[in-house]
């Protein structure tokens, strides 16, 4: 079931809007038994909403801001989810060293390069990688690592989103940020 912006408990940290969540939750081609690793959660909207479509898998959140913890913490309680992990920590260092078929990629603090290899070392045969990134730059050298790993087939989506809002007796269009949903399959 698709969640809503409206009903996550929100902290202070920016979250995936919904409309970019259900394209990047659908991108990841979710199996009920899979195992996600949810690197750079932030405030969890992404692992949250994917672990309420694993029956019998579970999500791994890896989070380093204290912010995002907290929000986090809040929302797996909110929904009563049992299948979400977190873990206090950066990437890939604290990403553990099992079997997994799903990565998602929503912050790197400039280690792509080793959660890539992480991914590459560790995932199932079958794992499928969904990366999103803002800015041109992170778009351009995250392009050039998948390039320079032998992936091929790499998927790129560019979305953007603008809501209407009420100005007057009229509504106006406000565009929230493009964003590039990066998707490839091992």
């Amino acid at each position: 079931m698709h969640i809503y912006d409206k009903e996550f408990i929100q902290g202070e940290l920016p979250m995936t809007k919904q409309e970019v969540r259900a394209v990047t939750v659908a991108k990841l081609q979710l199996k009920p038994n899979s195992i996600l690793m949810d690197v750079g959660a932030g405030t969890g909207t992404i692992g949250i909403e994917c672990a309420t479509y694993l029956r019998d898998g579970k999500v791994i959140g890896i989070e380093k801001e204290e912010k995002g913890l907290e929000t986090i913490k809040e929302n797996v309680k909110k929904f009563n989810l049992t299948n979400y992990e977190l873990i206090h920590g950066r990437a890939p260092e604290s990403i553990p060293n099992i079997a997994y078929d799903r990565m998602f990629i929503g912050g790197s603090t400039g280690s792509m390069r080793s959660i890539l290899e992480h991914f590459i070392n560790y995932s199932t045969n079958d794992a499928r990688l969904v990366i999103n990134t803002i800015t041109l730059e992170s778009l351009s050298d995250t392009m050039a690592l998948l390039k320079e790993y032998g992936f091929k087939d790499i998927e790129v989506v560019n979305m953007m989103v603008s809501r209407g809002k009420k100005v007057g007796p009229y509504t106006m269009m406000y565009g929230e940020n493009p964003i590039y949903i990066i998707a490839i399959n091992k």
